[in-house]
């Protein structure tokens, strides 16, 4: 297989690589929108298709097991939206980012790679590699998951574990009130840190290019068009918040009944503390949160 690249060679890497990185890139500029709304309808669709589909499933499942009680059954059913509004959200990030960075980028490396065509080699390829991947998101959704909720329902126990009735109305407003603060505090949070954000993204992108050494060269021209795509990641982030957010009101109403309903209230502040906590790990590579840390001292002193 003849050989395409010679980053040893000053003179080749000079002259911009024998061309490469361009007519690379080119193929990525011309996929990458096409790729993006596959991949963004494509995996998202499927999420919000399937979402009747996963309701009705998990519904059956949860009513049929014989490994919970009624009055816990009824308090999961109530709280079992929160967790399935919050994942098309989640797929809709993820999506995005595979979409925006596997078109631009797949083609113009694979341009490098002997073994693709010169001209249309990680072109084709990234339209079978993403109908792949969705069919398997699909295959995923149609059967994969839902043998976990068949085990569920199957699944049989000689006493089922409950709990009290006034369990099920604590839960459902820590849940509420969980869900509300988190998408809320999370949104300001992303309206706070999107400036930063995009100077940390900014930050590892041109780290990475510099650390690169002379075999970067041959890919410098990805770097010049991942810089406009920075503030797209920062933006598409929201998703993620909201999606986290909505999740962790659940997290609240299993704290609340695990301890009381202190803890589920303080974990409520919580999720404002591990927001701003994760987000400072990443946009100031260190964690630490504006906000104090409650719960923690709530826990010490209990």
């Amino acid at each position: 297989m003849e050989k395409r690249t010679y980053p040893e060679n000053f003179f080749w890497v000079f002259f911009c690589c024998g061309g490469l990185p361009i007519l690379g890139i080119i193929k990525g500029i011309i996929i990458v929108v096409p790729i993006f709304i596959i991949t963004f309808i494509g995996f998202t669709g499927i999420s919000i298709l399937f979402l009747p589909h996963d309701i009705f499933l998990t519904y059956r499942a949860i009513s049929k097991t014989s490994i919970i009680g009624i009055k816990l059954k009824i308090l999961t059913m109530l709280l079992l939206p929160i967790a399935l509004i919050s994942w098309p959200f989640l797929v809709a990030f993820l999506s995005s980012i595979l979409g925006i960075f596997y078109g631009l980028f797949c083609p113009t490396i694979r341009t490098f790679m002997p073994e693709y065509h010169l001209l249309y080699g990680g072109f084709v390829d990234v339209f079978k590699d993403i109908f792949n991947f969705i069919s398997d998101f699909f295959e995923f959704n149609s059967r994969s998951y839902f043998s976990y909720l068949r085990e569920i329902e199957e699944r049989k126990v000689d006493e089922p574990f409950d709990i009290d009735i006034i369990q099920i109305f604590i839960s459902l407003i820590l849940a509420a009130c969980g869900s509300i603060v988190g998408v809320i505090a999370g949104c300001l949070m992303w309206i706070i840190k999107l400036i930063p954000s995009i100077y940390r993204l900014y930050y590892i992108l041109f780290y990475g290019c510099y650390n690169g050494g002379v075999k970067m060269l041959m890919y410098s021209l990805l770097y010049l068009i991942a810089i406009p795509l920075v503030p797209v990641v920062a933006v598409l982030a929201i998703l993620l918040y909201i999606g986290y957010g909505l999740y962790e009101g659940i997290y609240c109403a299993i704290e609340g009944y695990k301890q009381n309903i202190i803890h589920g209230i303080l974990t409520i502040w919580d999720i404002i503390y591990k927001m701003d906590y994760l987000s400072n790990e990443f946009v100031f590579g260190r964690g630490f949160s504006f906000f104090p840390n409650y719960k923690e001292k709530y826990l010490k002193k209990d």
